[in-house]
């Protein structure tokens, strides 16, 4: 299936979950818009520094968050059950079923594998909560997502001369507009997978940034460019939604998720692929350093933003590049995750809205960090006014 015809499965008007959650996001957005907007400099300076600490957290769960050995349950909440799924050769993709049944084989060869564990692990009964699918989500690379679509072209005709410029994609912000809007216009007639696919040039050069010549050993990539993803977080509800019906119909229905959280990202740091997007520098569109978050399924409150990115370090952290690992034949496309008790799967997650479209296009730092604003507002206005001078006369009695 191409990407344009799997893009076209995806109908939100006619669920009533998607409409709630739309309403609802525009509305925190706005109100996070404002707050920003009307803040004052030092007021900002402390939103900002703010969440440079959420997100330094998040780092430093993600780095213990890692299995050790052949530790079972390790990290913190959303991460306390992390399951790599290992491959003995790379998976050879030639459509997007055969990376969505390989998914499902995954999901329910690890649910099988450690059911009884995490059974075991909780003195209450947690059956029900189980049959519902022992993970919430799963993280997979980008260009996991890239084989599945064929996102390919040919080596040589990707650099080419225009306007008297010799272009390089990789290059592609050193360029003026110009000749980028040109290299843009005819590359359109160059790469045949973006074929009736409606990108923007900014799509497109995010996927250029992204594009990798390390690949999968695999006959068909011979003297071909692997490209980057483009409307990640449609590609990732609609494939949550399929995933999720397949795991009922091959278990029947023994393991039924409510949703699924699918998360994309790639191991590039976000520096260039936030300038050609256009968030690079900009108070209000933070960045996430340690890699490139692409996309995921769910609501910003079924999955928080920073979850993504800690799962996705973790993730990454599992994986290292072991997807085309030739040496050491270790190959672990999937990284799957759950939680040890069902209450933090209630308190963390929304399990019924893991599988919705988050917005349209690929994850955007500004839409994110706009959302979660209020929530750092109100934590800062919720700390107690205390005056911290008395605290050594009040602490030495």
């Amino acid at each position: 299936m191409k990407l344009s015809s799997y893009l076209g499965q995806l109908n939100v008007a006619e669920t009533p979950l998607q409409q709630e959650w739309y309403a609802r996001f525009k509305a925190g957005v706005r109100k996070g818009q404002a707050l920003f907007e009307s803040a004052s400099p030092e007021k900002r300076s402390l939103y900002n520094r703010t969440f440079e600490q959420w997100v330094r957290t998040e780092e430093i769960k993600a780095w213990y968050g890692e299995p050790d050995g052949e530790s079972l349950f390790q990290g913190t909440s959303v991460s306390s059950l992390t399951i790599p799924y290992e491959v003995e050769t790379p998976l050879t993709l030639n459509g997007v079923e055969e990376l969505e049944d390989a998914l499902v084989h995954a999901y329910i060869d690890r649910h099988d594998r450690y059911e009884k564990d995490v059974i075991s692990a909780n003195l209450e009964s947690v059956d029900k909560w189980v049959a519902e699918g022992l993970y919430f989500g799963v993280v997979l690379g980008s260009k996991m997502i890239s084989q599945a679509f064929d996102l390919t072209a040919p080596a040589d005709s990707v650099v080419f001369e225009v306007n008297g410029t010799l272009v390089d994609p990789h290059e592609i912000t050193s360029y003026p507009q110009s000749i980028r809007k040109a290299y843009f216009e005819a590359c359109r007639n160059k790469i045949n997978c973006f074929k009736d696919v409606d990108i923007t040039q900014t799509d497109f050069e995010k996927s250029l940034v992204l594009a990798d010549i390390s690949k999968p050993k695999i006959e068909k990539y011979q003297g071909r460019l692997m490209l980057g993803p483009v409307k990640c977080n449609e590609i990732a509800a609609i494939m949550s939604q399929r995933v999720t019906r397949l795991i009922r119909e091959k278990t029947s229905g023994r393991i039924s998720p409510r949703s699924l959280m699918l998360s994309i990202y790639d191991t590039d740091t976000p520096y260039t692929y936030h300038q050609v997007a256009g968030y690079f520098g900009k108070d209000m569109a933070p960045t996430l350093p340690g890699l490139t978050l692409l996309g995921s399924s769910g609501s910003c409150d079924a999955f928080k933003w920073l979850y993504v990115y800690r799962c996705s370090l973790i993730a990454q952290k599992i994986m290292k590049s072991s997807l085309y690992s030739e040496h050491a034949r270790r190959f672990i496309p999937f990284v799957f995750f759950g939680v040890l008790v069902e209450r933090d799967a209630e308190i963390l997650l929304d399990l019924d809205r893991l599988s919705l479209l988050r917005y349209r296009g690929d994850i955007s730092p500004y839409l994110e960090f706009c959302y979660l604003l209020p929530k750092i507002d109100k934590q800062l206005n919720e700390v107690e006014d205390l005056d911290l001078s008395e605290e050594l006369i009040d602490r030495i009695r």
